[in-house]
């Protein structure tokens, strides 16, 4: 199951909210055997208005009128076509779905709840609208993905017509110790640190362990150790550049001096870059293709739904 972001889900479902009993609307739409009322629609609108900054124009608001209805006769096809198919959503799959917003948003439950009750939500309305959510993306996967093919072909043409969003920069692979020191510090206070730095990296080109040395001048020189991951060259500090140019994997470069800072660097690995090959690739390219006609799929489906259904809008 797709994984749904939580900003996303919030704002997710166009739902069809009963209208009271006790405000008097007209008729928007009908489609088919539901009805969308004025109602509803302004209910919508006023949502959506809520969200923006700034108000639109006269024009710009019949525009989105009508925007916001021809989605909701979407949704009300979508709806009839989950009814007439009885597709389900069980407990299970909705807390699966619940538990990869948590994980993709690093929330706890708690704290799900108090996200979507900011927005103004009930937590249970917000379950009932993924629910919803998980029929049509289950409905569009047995009409729409079903039926579209990505070939090993279409795969290797798009591969060979993006070679060059598949290139790799040249890359360093680097670990850093950290001496700090103060910009105000004088000559001999400088001498004195680079001196310690000097002696932490003699320890380290006998061989001792990374993290025991920095954990050594620690405490008596702030000392801390980083991972600094893969970095382009082109990103590096200069100076750090210059330091590393003649240092081979697994060496340490020469303390590198800064106004508030000496620093030891450990070159990991370099990572020569080049042109990333089919296979590491091949599923990235199938997604994308599979993204894009189904998208494409999607279109002409509800045109199709549009076309062999009741639709009369009276407004």
């Amino acid at each position: 199951m797709r994984r749904f972001g939580l900003a996303l889900l919030l704002l997710l479902c166009i739902g069809f909210n009963t209208a009271s009993a006790a405000v008097v609307s007209r008729i928007a739409a009908v489609v088919n055997r539901d009805v969308i009322t004025t109602y509803q629609l302004d209910q919508k609108l006023q949502e959506q208005l809520a969200k923006r900054e700034q108000q639109p124009s006269p024009a710009q608001l019949g525009a989105l009128r009508q925007e916001l209805l021809s989605r909701m006769i979407e949704e009300a096809l979508v709806q009839q076509r989950v009814d007439e198919l009885r597709l389900s959503v069980t407990e299970d799959e909705i807390e699966t779905a619940l538990l990869d917003v948590q994980q993709k948003n690093q929330l706890t439950r708690e704290e799900l709840e108090d996200a979507v009750t900011m927005q103004g939500m009930d937590f249970q309305a917000y379950r009932d609208n993924l629910s919803q959510q998980i029929l049509r993306y289950k409905l569009i996967g047995e009409e729409v993905r079903s039926q579209v093919d990505v070939p090993e072909r279409e795969i290797v043409e798009y591969y060979r017509a993006h070679l060059d969003d598949y290139r790799l920069a040249p890359e360093i692979h680097l670990s850093a110790i950290t001496f700090p020191i103060s910009e105000k510090a004088s000559d001999q206070e400088r001498q004195k640190i680079k001196a310690v730095v000097l002696e932490a990296l003699q320890r380290l080109q006998n061989k001792e362990d990374f993290d025991q040395v920095v954990d050594s001048y620690n405490l008596t020189y702030g000392a801390t150790g980083l991972d600094m991951g893969k970095v382009a060259y082109g990103d590096l500090n200069p100076a750090f550049l210059a330091a590393i140019e003649e240092v081979p994997d697994g060496g340490y470069s020469e303390p590198v001096e800064m106004a508030t800072a000496v620093y030891l660097l450990r070159i990991n690995q370099r990572l020569p870059g080049g042109l990333r090959q089919f296979d590491e690739v091949k599923f990235d390219i199938y997604q994308t293709i599979l993204d894009q006609k189904t998208d494409a799929r999607i279109k002409e489906w509800t045109k199709s739904l549009k076309n062999k259904a009741f639709i009369d809008i009276r407004l």
